[in-house]
């Protein structure tokens, strides 16, 4: 999947006009910060880089009472003691220090009202920057459900700064934010917090840093002094409990394995009725469109390569808009964090920090944002090392192909459960393997090239909570569109291109053609085809991995994006001297693959081991042009990326032909 679009903002803000007020927003990650900066500015917004560097930044413009303003959503930290590029960041847009980054008018300090003490600390910080704060206090009703009270009057005159409590998925308090930040901006800084005292207080034999983080919370401590009076209600204590069996070691990894497992299993099963539907439209407007035109190159062009290539990769949307569904109702509800925790030994004993698992976790969608979200891991050695594993996570560009021939070779029979089918297994075990050897190269890494422990990680669990709808459904949107796009621009692009490839030159047939069928000549015409030529060279590479040359070209036209894959496929085999015309169901790419042979055979093509080999293969190989130049982009070498391909490559051909002698050896 493509990276997000990245502006000029200078240029945008120069067409747009420029803002009269620039308001930065800053908090701590999980509170809230992101649906805030919706509520606040909408949809759409502006994305570009800092100049100078790689981090990103996300600009929204609002106007309020005729003031045009623009909303900064700066990243999310818990302090600005700058260790990372995220947190340096920070500190240089509230400094001024950034050419292109005007200096904010006011900071809006987002504060988790069910966690006020730890927030507060970054808030101590921001007050000490000479700039107006409001202070947005979110999930206010989320801390009145769990018993907590906030005399925010007297809190704000304690901090010296204005408190508006939102509530921003439902738009409360939203006016009333625009308003103080209207009424603070160009106005005086709050008072400093006063720290001296505190300071005295503290053992002078500790290290500076210490001191600080030590007298800080006692001030904190100082300004909350009967501020909040906490109940203890029965969903508190419940969420305790669930607590204790998911993030236990025992049971946590057994609910982790059956959630998993069940994801898995309902893609196949709720999906189907909908991707059937899609299949018969979409051969259905083949069937059309093949009547209407004549026969020749446009209409090859239009059905053997648009439709089919095209047509053969959206069939698998359903399935792709249900993975993130679930995916995100587990991140809003605050499984996943529980998976984080659960999941920090595993990456301490193979050499990696437990900052590097959102990173890992975002890889399973696309290894781009994954690889960028490494910069809020401090320590370069435990950074680098997640960049160089991520892309062994199975993105959701590998998905279509792992559907797609789970469901068309695999058997569907249950797997100790009625539930639980083979292809769901397989499906899980495709993800784990990647996993698996994701965390054998960090071991291996990490005791050699990267010595060294791994940075501490210390991580809040946040509160259990409804996913939010409107959250949930704009992810599935934004993923749903983010393939239908792909399908749209790079996927037919290269469609065209392999059918053109197919097609031309024309072929010379003996006798002009005479006697032979119509499946015979479309076989012999792309065997003499320029891809058919191609296919012919690379097939010795391939063979031992149970392809024939359609498949080994197929595969190399999927080294610039995975996506393609399936279109490729799609292509070559409506091209070639295969017989759709099996009624065993299934979309018509699905048919043609079960009924593919060898050249000059009746032996099929793809058996079980052929399909496990291809899965294994695109479960390892790095293909993925746009996530090597993201490497090499973060890492400020390419070497790396060079290093990753050629790895991940070989890797996945010698793991690709070892499952498949092995299934051939077994009897699959």
């Amino acid at each position: 999947m493509s990276s997000p679009p990245v502006t000029n903002v200078a240029a945008a803000s120069a067409g747009r006009g420029s803002a009269d007020v620039t308001v930065a927003l800053l908090g701590n990650p999980n509170t809230g910060k992101s649906t805030l900066f919706t509520a606040l500015a909408g949809i759409p917004t502006r994305i570009a880089n800092y100049p100078g560097v790689t981090v990103e930044r996300k600009i929204g413009r609002l106007t309020h009472q005729g003031t045009a303003i623009d909303l900064v959503d700066l990243p999310g930290t818990y302090s600005l003691a700058a260790r990372g590029p995220d947190e340096q960041v920070v500190v240089d847009v509230l400094a001024g220090r950034i050419a292109d980054a005007p200096a904010p008018e006011c900071v809006v300090a987002v504060v988790d009202a069910t966690n006020l003490e730890r927030n507060l600390y970054l808030t101590s910080q921001v007050l000490e920057t000479g700039r107006p704060v409001v202070v947005a206090l979110t999930l206010v009703d989320e801390a009145l459900a769990r018993g907590i009270e906030i005399d925010t009057a007297t809190l704000a005159r304690r901090l010296g700064c204005p408190i508006v409590p939102v509530v921003a998925p439902r738009g409360t308090g939203i006016a009333a934010l625009k308003d103080a930040i209207l009424a603070a901006s160009g106005g005086p800084p709050p008072a400093a917090p006063e720290l001296g005292g505190h300071l005295a207080t503290v053992d002078p034999a500790r290290p500076a840093e210490a001191r600080q983080a030590i007298a800080r919370y006692a001030w904190i401590d100082e300004v909350l002094a009967g501020v909040v009076r906490h109940g203890v209600p029965g969903a508190r204590r419940t969420g305790a409990v669930i607590d204790a069996v998911l993030t236990h070691r025992l049971w946590g990894t057994v609910v982790f394995t059956l959630t998993m497992l069940s994801l898995f299993a309902s893609i196949f099963w709720v999906a189907t009725p909908l991707m059937d539907l899609i299949a018969a439209l979409i051969d259905g407007i083949a069937d059309r469109v093949a009547a209407l035109l004549p026969p020749g190159a446009v209409r090859s062009l239009v059905v053997d390569g648009v439709l089919a290539g095209v047509g053969g990769v959206l069939v698998f949307l359903p399935q792709i808009a249900l993975l993130f569904l679930f995916i995100a109702v587990l991140e809003g509800c605050g499984y996943l964090a529980r998976a984080a925790f659960l999941m920090d030994r595993l990456l301490v004993g193979v050499g990696l920090s437990g900052k590097s698992f959102v990173p890992l976790l975002s890889s399973f969608a696309c290894a781009i944002p994954g690889i960028m979200a490494t910069r809020t891991i401090e320590n370069r050695r435990d950074r680098l090392l997640t960049i160089l594993v991520a892309p062994f996570m199975s993105c959701s560009a590998r998905l279509p192909v792992y559907l797609l021939l789970c469901g068309a070779f695999v058997p569907d029979v249950a797997v100790g459960l009625p539930w639980l089918r083979l292809p769901a297994v397989v499906l899980a075990a495709l993800y784990a393997l990647g996993v698996a050897v994701a965390a054998l190269v960090a071991a291996v890494l990490s005791r050699t090239l990267f010595r060294g422990p791994p940075q501490p990680f210390v991580m809040e669990l946040p509160p259990w909570r409804w996913p939010r709808a409107a959250v949930v459904l704009e992810r599935v949107r934004e993923a749903s569109w983010s393939f239908v796009a792909n399908a749209g621009t790079l996927i037919l692009a290269m469609s065209i291109v392999v059918w053109a490839l197919g097609s031309y030159p024309a072929p010379v047939l003996p006798d002009g053609g005479a006697g032979l069928t119509e499946a015979e000549v479309r076989g012999e015409s792309l065997r003499q085809s320029v891809l058919g030529r191609a296919g012919r060279w690379v097939e010795p590479v391939v063979r031992p991995l149970g392809w024939d040359w359609r498949i080994g070209c197929a595969a190399i036209a999927s080294f610039p994006a995975r996506e393609v894959v399936l279109g490729t496929l799609a292509v070559i085999y409506n091209l070639g001297d295969v017989d759709p015309g099996d009624d065993e169901g299934g979309s018509a790419l699905v048919r043609r693959l079960r009924a593919a042979t060898w050249d000059g055979t009746d032996r099929p093509v793809f058996t079980l081991p052929v399909a496990l080999s291809i899965m294994v293969f695109f479960a390892l190989c790095a293909q993925c042009a746009s996530t090597l130049v993201v490497i090499g982009r973060e890492t400020g070498s390419w070497l790396w990326p060079v290093a990753v391909f050629v790895t991940m490559t070989a890797l996945a051909w010698i793991a690709a032909c070892a499952i498949y002698r092995l299934g051939t050896a077994l009897g699959w």
